[in-house]
């Protein structure tokens, strides 16, 4: 079961997507658009559900929604550029980076437990 964070960061996601659709539909009658959004906003949703929100997963469903994107607004080979920016961009600034730079994080995680030294005073 995921946390319930994560449950938190799904429900905005899948939110975001249905107000983007009903949006895109009544008020500016952009049926593809607002189609296309709405895609990639639960592509988004279903990858943090199912594989929370590390590194490789916030890299995977940002290449995914860009190409989704980029098919239903017609700019395709664009959003091919775009994914591959974003994978190139991921892999140098990766742990496996040929110009040894640190690992970054897309969410920092902060430690809860007390250290050893705030114990002893």
């Amino acid at each position: 079961m995921p946390s319930l964070k994560r449950v938190h960061i799904v429900a905005a996601f899948v939110l975001l997507g249905v107000a983007a659709f009903l949006y895109s539909v009544i008020v500016s009658y952009q049926f593809l658009l607002g189609t296309g959004v709405a895609i990639a906003s639960f592509v988004v949703a279903l990858f943090t559900y199912y594989g929370g929100t590390n590194r490789k997963t916030a890299t995977r469903a940002t290449i995914v929604v860009t190409l989704i994107y980029g098919a239903f607004t017609l700019q395709f080979p664009i959003a091919v550029i775009a994914a591959c920016l974003v994978y190139l961009t991921a892999w140098l600034t990766g742990s496996d980076s040929p110009l040894d730079a640190p690992d970054t994080r897309v969410f920092p995680v902060e430690s809860t437990a007390t250290s050893e030294s705030d114990r002893s005073e």
